[in-house]
């Protein structure tokens, strides 16, 4: 019996020793952890000062939001108004010119009526070089026509362009870009149109004036008693020569040296 409480009150002073041995340890390590939170802390807020809360409208005071926050201000623009009279279009005109159909009197004025037909000979030539003429002319109103309702179709697709880049928000700016891109593509595709038109034009006029002095100069062979209808003479001859292609050239130079005036 005495053993017996004798091991007891061992047991219970072992118990109390490893007790207050636990608290020892418990308030070190407390200690310790206090220790590390108070130097995380201290990283956290410099972190905290380095990243930065700088408002919508604050500047950036050298932070990461900050300096974030100036860039984006930068891509912001301002809304787009294609409404003022500085991007409107020009206005239509007003007489309106239909297709192959040059006069609204009803006068019928086609290489038929304007050219007096002839069989054989110089007459027959120059009833030739007529039509040739009538037909260019009608074909030069005709192209006018047809690259002015590609302009229109253009200005269409401007204005509609025009239209998305008012709607764009302030910060959109990718879709900023992709609408500028379009409008410097159709740019560019108008210049093509309007040089190809003035293309078109010259050879047109350039033509035509080859086509009247080749008629001139069969006339005047004619009064002269030079003309004729072998494969030598006449037209065919005219058109071969120096003559006919020295006129050529001559009508289009006139026609560049308009253009550039």
């Amino acid at each position: 019996m005495n053993m017996l409480t004798h091991q007891d009150a061992t047991a219970r002073r072992l118990a109390m020793v490893l007790f207050v041995m636990g608290l020892g340890a418990m308030g070190s390590a407390q200690a310790q952890w206090r220790v590390i939170d108070n130097a995380a802390n201290t990283k956290l807020q410099d972190m905290n000062g380095r990243i930065g809360t700088t408002s919508a409208n604050g500047n950036g005071n050298g932070t990461v939001n900050g300096n974030l926050r100036e860039l984006y201000q930068q891509q912001v623009f301002e809304s787009f108004n294609g409404n003022n009279d500085d991007s409107k279009a020009a206005p239509e005109p007003e007489e309106k010119l239909q297709h192959a159909q040059p006069t609204q009197s009803g006068v019928n004025m086609n290489a038929d009526n304007r050219c007096k037909q002839a069989s054989s000979g110089v007459a027959q030539q120059q009833y030739q070089l007529c039509r040739e003429i009538v037909n260019t002319e009608l074909a030069k109103y005709n192209y006018s026509l047809k690259m002015y309702e590609v302009t229109t179709q253009r200005q269409r697709y401007l204005d509609e362009l025009k239209r998305q880049r008012g709607g764009i928000r302030s910060h959109e700016v990718g879709k900023l870009q992709d609408n500028t891109n379009r409008i410097l593509l159709l740019m560019s595709q108008m210049e093509i149109d309007r040089q190809q038109q003035q293309t078109y034009m010259d050879a047109y006029v350039a033509r035509i004036g080859y086509l009247q002095e080749a008629s001139k100069t069969l006339a005047q062979q004619a009064l002269d008693g030079k003309g004729s209808s072998g494969p030598g003479g006449g037209l065919g001859g005219i058109i071969g020569g120096a003559v006919g292609i020295g006129t050529l050239k001559v009508a289009l130079d006139a026609a560049q040296s308009r253009r550039r005036n």
